[in-house]
């Protein structure tokens, strides 16, 4: 028999099992009781800590739950001590959810139900809709987004992760940090990593803190901060007091310098300022202002050559060394002069990528300054997420803002890239995306990610703005055949926005990533 007893105020709810015997009742019973607590460190409502008490806690050698519908959680966990104290993840929204519990010992399983209510979803979450799923060919795992809630002009970050039907099982609110919080992913220990623009936070799938830690705080960190093979960070950054000069004017710029941290000692190791390898002056896709004239959104560490490749929205996709020197520049040859805050550094030119077809051929000078797409090479436009593909071939995002120095072509895409560094070339291998038009543009934000067992691209498209239906879209497409298997989309709400493209003022998704829903 059990009872169950609720206590809305501090989110308990305890329940009292007792259960009859295993083999025979010449044996001990196995009698205990489990206490439930929902939302344990107040930040993640879909989550809940259960705490077995039990006669026999030596007996109890694995304890395992399933929180059952149509797609259940499930996860165990060997008992190894006496604490017999078990996250739940996986909740399902505005229900009373069932969640099997199976206690194992050396006189074989029981098993019972706890039954945990939990809340509805804040208003201000999107509508999800499922356009298609074929799950025999997807990716394992569900769906996560880094998601940014319009909050009158400022951003309520809270990411999340939704089943195959499109109801979120996991939600994290950052609200207590009162600004932008990410980017959300997790670390090879488990544990997500965010950071707001001083403090980076280490935290545990149930909310709880794990670690807080405060830069120099004449660093700001924004838009990405990578884990390393050792476990360091590279972290985009804007530093107090740098300017650059434009025109005989010092103006301040922002978004222009990495970080390499070093998370156990909570130091900084060394600083690289991308100003020094750039044309700080242009500004042929730059339409927020003077100061912000990299807009650096991504970084990605190459093992390979221990260099760093760095996505600025406003200028393109450069690689650098991590000895500070200048590999190359993947962005159109128009405008491109000599390097420094001050312009008094090194031609940019011999830096730029040669773009080249099948055969190894350039293609024409209007192909080469973006003037012209060309149907085989395009390049990259206000591009996020550069990664790497298994052969070494670089994937990203391509925007696609303001493509051939206009707005009148507007598409989205992933596009696959093969660079020769000796050569400085590059040519363009596979694309999806362009197809799609207008239905999958997104000016900014955005994320493509490749999936390791599938071998499949998901494409994340975080901000989709058309006359109605403000959107995102997150695509799992088939490599080989250039076929959607799995399509979902989110509609925005915008509650605490005027519904404008503002900062703030909108709904956004960063990024996306197939992952399992686990503590």
């Amino acid at each position: 028999m059990y009872f169950i007893f609720f206590n809305n105020c501090k989110n308990y709810m305890f329940v009292l099992l007792i259960s009859g015997c295993f083999l025979s009742c010449n044996q001990p019973r196995l009698e205990y009781t489990i206490s439930a607590k929902l939302n344990p460190h107040n930040i993640a409502p879909l989550t809940a800590e259960l705490k077995i008490n039990t006669n026999m806690v030596a007996q109890v050698s694995k304890v395992s739950y399933t929180v059952l519908g149509k797609s259940p959680i499930k996860q165990s966990f060997e008992m190894l001590n006496d604490s017999l104290s078990i996250p739940i993840v996986g909740l399902y929204p505005g229900t009373t959810n069932k969640v099997l519990i199976e206690l194992y010992s050396k006189n074989g399983v029981i098993t019972d139900t706890v039954k945990l209510k939990t809340k509805p979803l804040p208003i201000i979450f999107p509508k999800i809709e499922i356009n298609k799923i074929d799950r025999s060919k997807m990716e394992q795992g569900l769906h996560g987004c880094d998601i940014h809630f319009a909050n009158f002009g400022k951003f309520r970050s809270m990411p999340i992760i939704f089943d195959d039907q499109g109801i979120v099982r996991w939600f994290m609110d950052f609200s207590f940090t009162n600004e932008m919080t990410s980017p959300f992913q997790r670390l090879k220990d488990g544990n997500i990593l965010v950071v707001t623009r001083h403090d980076i936070y280490e935290l545990d799938m149930l909310g709880k803190i794990i670690k807080k830690t405060t830069i120099d705080d004449n660093y700001g960190m924004h838009h990405d901060a990578v884990e390393l093979p050792n476990g360091q960070l590279l972290i985009c950054v804007g530093k107090r007091d740098a300017y650059i000069d434009l025109g005989g004017e010092a103006i301040q710029s922002d978004s222009d310098f990495i970080i390499l941290f070093d998370r156990v000692n909570e130091k900084i190791i060394n600083e690289w300022d991308v100003a020094k390898h750039l044309d700080v002056t242009r500004d042929d896709v730059n339409f927020l202002r003077p100061g912000d004239w990299l807009h650096m959104n991504a970084l990605l560490f190459d093992e390979k050559d221990q260099s760093i490749i760095i996505s600025g929205k406003h200028q393109g996709i450069v690689k650098i060394s991590m000895d500070n020197k200048l590999k190359w520049i993947l962005s159109p040859k128009q405008n491109w002069g000599l390097s420094g805050r001050n312009g008094n550094g090194n031609d940019t030119n011999p830096f730029l990528l040669t773009a080249i077809d099948e055969n190894d051929n350039p293609f024409s000078k209007r192909i080469q300054t973006g003037q012209e797409s060309h149907p085989k090479f395009d390049f990259p436009w206000g591009q996020h997420a550069p990664k790497f593909l298994p052969n070494g071939n670089l994937i990203v995002f391509d925007n696609g803002s303001h493509r051939n120095f206009d707005d009148d072509y507007n598409y989205s895409r992933a596009v696959e890239y093969e660079i020769n560094d000796d050569k400085k070339t590059v040519k363009q291998i596979w694309q999806y995306g362009k197809e799609r038009g207008e239905e999958m543009f997104a000016s900014i934000v955005s994320d493509v990610d490749y999936l390791p067992n599938s071998k499949n691209i998901l494409v994340t498209s975080g901000h989709i703005l058309p006359k109605s239906n403000h959107s995102g879209k997150i695509i799992e497409v088939d490599k080989e055949t250039g076929k959607e298997i799995f399509e979902a989309t989110l509609y925005y709400r915008s509650v605490n926005g005027q519904k404008i493209n503002g900062w703030g003022q909108m709904d956004i998704l960063y990024r996306s990533q197939r992952l399992n829903l686990s503590y």
